[in-house]
């Protein structure tokens, strides 16, 4: 007799339709799926093995099916050991190996990527990379208590590394605060793992309130759509709350930077 298929827990926009059989991933394609798998064969050939391998697309091209990528991720209610700076420090290391091999990758600019969470320069001559730009909790699979792969590409665009770090800093560091840590210093962790370059930690502050306010707009835009996930998730967060998650980073930016560029 056929298992049936286990129902994986997916984001806000794929809640109930993510399906695992066995070794592979069924979940909804998007629209740009011919690219998209182009892209990450691409980087699988290139030796990052940091990514699901597409195995094929439905004949409606509504749904996909990729590998199962083994390991643990970090869903709520968030175990400790989510907040160490050894799996911080990893998040950038794997960043930094998908960035360096992505960028032997050639990629179509004219195609059709999604730019709802991407780098607002990224379809300039600085997007020098397809980035992921949603390397939250959630997309991230640990192995052996490091960080080993990304899932859900569904957002990845031309970008510049940095903006991928800093959507990454929103949530690991994170910089909407939690009690008992210390942003300065783990964001600094963050840029150590990935290896970050001096000028790109200078800027990385103001970088991290440019992708801010295009995640606030993101989700403002699909709560005037009426998305229900969405509209439930900002009447929880409110307007306000977003204004001082804002206002934070503004009134800490010198702080963040100084302990990035510190020693």
């Amino acid at each position: 007799m056929a298992r049936e298929p286990e129902v994986l827990s997916g984001g806000l926009a794929n809640a109930g339709a993510v399906l695992r059989h066995g070794d592979a991933v069924e979940r909804p394609a998007p629209p740009h799926v011919a690219v998209l798998h182009a892209h990450l064969r691409a980087l699988r050939e290139q030796g990052f093995d940091g990514a699901p391998v597409p195995l094929d697309v439905s004949a409606t091209g509504r749904r996909e099916r990729l590998s199962c990528v083994p390991g643990e991720v970090a869903v709520a209610p968030h175990p400790p050991w989510t907040w160490t700076d050894e799996v911080l420090h990893s998040v950038g290391a794997l960043l930094r190996r998908m960035h360096d091999t992505a960028a032997d990758v050639p990629f179509d600019r004219a195609a059709d990527w999604p730019f709802d969470l991407a780098d607002p320069e990224g379809a300039a001559a600085h997007g020098t990379v397809v980035c992921h730009n949603d390397a939250c909790l959630e997309n991230v699979v640990f192995r052996g208590g490091r960080a080993a792969a990304l899932i859900d590409f569904d957002l990845a665009a031309p970008g510049r590394p940095v903006w991928d770090v800093a959507m990454a800093a929103r949530y690991w560091v994170p910089m909407r605060g939690r009690a008992g840590l210390d942003p300065p210093h783990r964001l600094r962790v963050l840029a150590d793992g990935y290896g970050m370059g001096r000028a790109d930690r200078a800027g990385l502050p103001h970088v991290i309130e440019k992708a801010t306010a295009v995640c606030r707009a993101f989700v403002e835009r699909r709560v005037e759509r009426g998305d229900a996930a969405y509209t439930a998730a900002y009447e929880e967060s409110g307007r306000a709350v977003w204004d001082r998650h804002q206002n934070w980073l503004v009134d800490h930016r010198r702080a963040l930077t100084a302990a990035l560029l510190a020693g």
